[in-house]
Order: C-alpha cells, then sequence, then structure tokens
C-alpha cells in the first residue's frame, strides 16, 4: 500500500463519522503537486497572467557515529522561492521571461565541524544567511533553437550538470563534481549568483552547445554579502565555460536506451596562489570536464524513466600549482522504480575519489561511497535515507575513515 493511501486511510478512521469526506480531502491534498495547492484559485489565476511561484525547503539531517576528527550531527536547510514572469503573456514580448529568486541557509557542517573532510557530506549546507539569489532575462531566439540568458546568474545551472546528480546528499556530485567549487572560487552555485551571459544552442535535437561568461568575484557568496553585492568590475577576472554534448534516443519514437555524452571547459583569469604557501601567484587557471551516462536497462516500453543507469564524471584541472584537486573520478548508478509500485522512488549508489595537488603536503587523494534511496512519497514530498563512507578524509591517514548516516527531506510549496 502506498504510504498516501496509508495517511489517507488512518487519518479517515480517526475523523469517523466525517470519515468519506475527510479522506477526500486528504486524498487531494496528498496527490496535488505541491503542499500549499492552487490557493483558492489564486495560483492558477497567476499562472494566466504570466506569473509562476515556486518554492521548495531542502534538509540534511546527518551524523558521523564513528570516524572523522570527532562525532557529530548536524542539521542543514535551504529554502527557495522564485518568481517567473512571462513576459510574452504580460507585454507581448514573444519568448522573453524573467526571474527572480531568493534563499535561506541554515544550519551547520557536518564536514567542516566534525568530519574534518573536503568532498562534504551535505549539498545542501550553504552557510547561514538569507539571500539574494538569481535575478535573469530569458529570450528563447530561432524558434526555440538558441536560448540566451543574462543578469545575475549561477553558473552550475548551466554547466557540469546532470539531472541524475540530484538523487545524492553529497557534493561529490550534487549539483556539479566537486573539484569545480575547490578549484575555482568563482564558481557558483544555487544559492549564489553572480553577474553572466550564457548561450545554449541546439543546431540539432541531439546536440547542444552552450557558452557562458561570468564575473569571477570569488567573495560573493560569502553570507555577509547576502547576495546583494552587485560589484561587476571585470579586472577582478572573468570566468569562462563552454560545453557540447550529444544526447541520444532522447527524441520521440526513439525506440533505443537513452544516454548523454558532454564534454567542457573553463578559463579563470583571476589571481591564483600557489598552493605551497610560498607567496606566490599566477594569473588564471583552466580545466576540463567529461561526463557519461547511459541506461542499460528499461522497464516498460520507449519512453519510460524506470530501470537502471550507469554513470561517470571526470575533471581535470592540470596546474598542481594553483588547483586544489587536479584531478577527480566518479561514478555510480541509478535504479528508479527499483520497487514494484514505487516507480517514482530512485535507488542510488556513488563513488567519489579527489586526488589532492602533489604541493599540499600529507594530502593524498579522498574517496566517499554513498548509498541512498529516495522515497516520492507524494508529488511534493520526498525522503531520502542516506548512508556515506568517507576513506581518508581530507587525504589525511591521521583522521580516522567516517560513517555518515542521515537522510535529505524535500517539499514543494
Amino acid at each position: 500500500m502506498r504510504p498516501s493511501s496509508v495517511l489517507v486511510a488512518l487519518i479517515g478512521t480517526m475523523l469517523q463519522p466525517s470519515a468519506s469526506r475527510a479522506e477526500s480531502i486528504i486524498e487531494s491534498w496528498l496527490t496535488q503537486d505541491t503542499a500549499t495547492g492552487d490557493w483558492g484559485g489564486l495560483r492558477s489565476r497567476a499562472e494566466a497572467a504570466g506569473l509562476t511561484v515556486d518554492g521548495n525547503y531542502q534538509t540534511d539531517l546527518l551524523g558521523n557515529p564513528a570516524g572523522g576528527e570527532k562525532q557529530g550531527f548536524a542539521y542543514a536547510g535551504l529554502a527557495a522561492i522564485g518568481l517567473d514572469f512571462d513576459l510574452e503573456t504580460i507585454a507581448g514580448l514573444d519568448g522573453t521571461s524573467f526571474f527572480i529568486s531568493s534563499w535561506w541557509a541554515s544550519g551547520r557542517d557536518l564536514s567542516d565541524r566534525d568530519i574534518g573532510n573536503a568532498i562534504d557530506v551535505s549539498q545542501v549546507f550553504d552557510g547561514r544567511s538569507v539571500r539574494l539569489g538569481q535575478v535573469y532575462l530569458e529570450l528563447d531566439l530561432l524558434g526555440g533553437a538558441l536560448n540566451v540568458v543574462a543578469g545575475r546568474i549561477s553558473t552550475g545551472d548551466d554547466f557540469a550538470t546532470s539531472d541524475l546528480y540530484a538523487n545524492y546528499v553529497s557534493s561529490g556530485i550534487n549539483e556539479n563534481p566537486f573539484a569545480l567549487e575547490a578549484n575555482i572560487p568563482s564558481f557558483s552555485a544555487d544559492s549564489v549568483a553572480t553577474w553572466g551571459v550564457r548561450a545554449l544552442a541546439k543546431p540539432i535535437e541531439q546536440v547542444h552547445v552552450a557558452v557562458g561568461v561570468y564575473n569571477a568575484e570569488p567573495n560573493l557568496g560569502k553570507n555577509s554579502k547576502n547576495g546583494v553585492d552587485l560589484t561587476f568590475d571585470p579586472q577582478n577576472g572573468v570566468l569562462t565555460f563552454a560545453e557540447t554534448g550529444y544526447h541520444w534516443h532522447q527524441a520521440d519514437g526513439d525506440t533505443g536506451l537513452p544516454g548523454n555524452a558532454t564534454f567542457g571547459g573553463y578559463f579563470d583569469s583571476s589571481d591564483f596562489d600557489y598552493l605551497d604557501g610560498s607567496g606566490r601567484s599566477r594569473d588564471g587557471t583552466y580545466g576540463f570536464y567529461l561526463l557519461l551516462d547511459q541506461m542499460v536497462y528499461r522497464e516498460g516500453g520507449p519512453g519510460t524513466d524506470q530501470g537502471l543507469t550507469p554513470w561517470a564524471a571526470f575533471t581535470l584541472a592540470p596546474d598542481e600549482k594553483v588547483n586544489t584537486n587536479p584531478y577527480t573520478l566518479s561514478g555510480g548508478l541509478q535504479y528508479q522504480g527499483l520497487i514494484p509500485s514505487r516507480d517514482d522512488d530512485t535507488a542510488s549508489f556513488g563513488a567519489y575519489y579527489g586526488k589532492f595537488s602533489d604541493k599540499l603536503e600529507d594530502q593524498n587523494g579522498e574517496t566517499v561511497l554513498e548509498v541512498d534511496y529516495l522515497a516520492q512519497l507524494t508529488p511534493w514530498l520526498y525522503v531520502m535515507p542516506d548512508f556515506q563512507y568517507v576513506i581518508r578524509p581530507n587525504g589525511d591517514s591521521d583522521i580516522d575513515n567516517a560513517a555518515v548516516i542521515g537522510a535529505e527531506i524535500g517539499i514543494d510549496f
């Protein structure tokens, strides 16, 4: 029996003799798209007028009962609200929209405070602050073949990412390979945004090409900035990303198993301090990444998402004088619908390895293994029990391997 059916039956019994009415109300609530519903029709009317309002909350509840520098427990939360204005509906501007978001980050960092490892066990933790998020104008051109976004945007939303990565708790891969943020302080991902422009083209249905240019200001993500430091000084540096991807067996009518291959690179012109503590610095660093995934077994016919998908991600940042992680290798397996009658659930395994620069003494490499199960209890609520095992935290043999147990909870409002 599905969890929503159990809740309906239990609460309906408690409310006898009005059980049938109660069951109807609760069933409707548990099957609607968001926890707060249609607001008495106001939400639908707003969308018809061109305004879409989205809100969500995620929390990671994690502890390390064994290993690390010391044992501990940490809560981390991240709440967001976004307003999407369809300017085609509102003002007659074809293919144009405006988006603005804000975030509330709370909690503490288990990796930093207790375990002492580099690959943060909680992708939700993002400091403690209320901040302005993305603010941008979006244009669809050439019949949708070209999409352009300009304003305050997040690099990680558009580059080196995959929908598969959202099914993990560790920042090893969610929402981007962890080395990008480690090697590029100006790399931004939710809830941090910076000035930039990104163009995404699809010359054919199976191929995408994207280029993005961003203000390389590494301090914009600080809690004290609250996302409202609108500094734009190209002399601080410019971060440029470019990638191309090939996506097969994903068009309507395709019968083969779907897969994706994405290759990209970046250059950051900022000043980078040498890792050897010499006090020297250099201008610029660069790197590359390769992302792969391929469904190998599918339940049902073409177009269904249920089945087994292996994936792999590799990053390379060759200059060990300034890059903390010169290369990383990650991979895993995901199975959607593993348990019969639980078609929207996803079971996942992931492994992340990061090699530390030879310029960092007494640090070799860190490995994290992760197993989780995302249970989609309602369309707007999921619970994801999670286990991680951190091997050689921070590449330091003096820190005991750590076992991490907990769960992530997500709610769409």
